[in-house]
């Protein structure tokens, strides 16, 4: 069981997010699936709303690329630990566009049943994306800056 859970992860990433092809979230995800985001605390449940938040992050980094650095199966859960990078070509999160690359990394599990996953828990560093984005100073940079 986990390593079909794991292909249907990785189908997940690849033809949702990375190739954009949104008819395949619901051979993917049940209806009534869950996502927690800190960056997205109010990504409502349901197949149409994913679609809608994958479509408006894709908006916003066109060439947006997920990588799978590693990936743990237990039970009925997947682990993946990530990579993505894009330039910022539109708007995202309300910051405009700035025509920047940006790379940042992060964690999902993901909880599956029947085959379809049923609920899902990223987190990531919106700070590290916004810092090379131009839109926000790393910490600590304008003291630097002023010595």
């Amino acid at each position: 069981m986990s390593a079909e859970n794991k292909e249907v992860v990785r189908k997940f990433m690849d033809e949702c997010w990375n190739q954009g092809k949104l008819e395949r979230v619901r051979d993917l995800v049940s209806e009534k699936c869950h996502h927690h985001d800190p960056v997205f605390p109010n990504l409502a449940p349901g197949t149409e709303n994913l679609k809608k938040h994958i479509s408006m992050c894709r908006n916003g980094f066109p060439d947006l690329n997920f990588k799978i650095d590693d990936m743990i199966a237990e039970r009925n859960e997947v682990v993946i630990h990530w990579s993505a990078r894009g330039t910022h070509k539109g708007q995202f999160l309300g910051m405009p566009p700035t025509s920047q690359k940006a790379n940042v990394t992060g964690t999902s599990i993901y909880r599956l049943e029947n085959g379809k996953i049923t609920e899902q828990w990223s987190d990531w560093n919106l700070m590290s994306l916004m810092n090379q984005l131009g839109i926000i100073a790393a910490p600590g940079a304008e003291a630097k800056a002023a010595r």
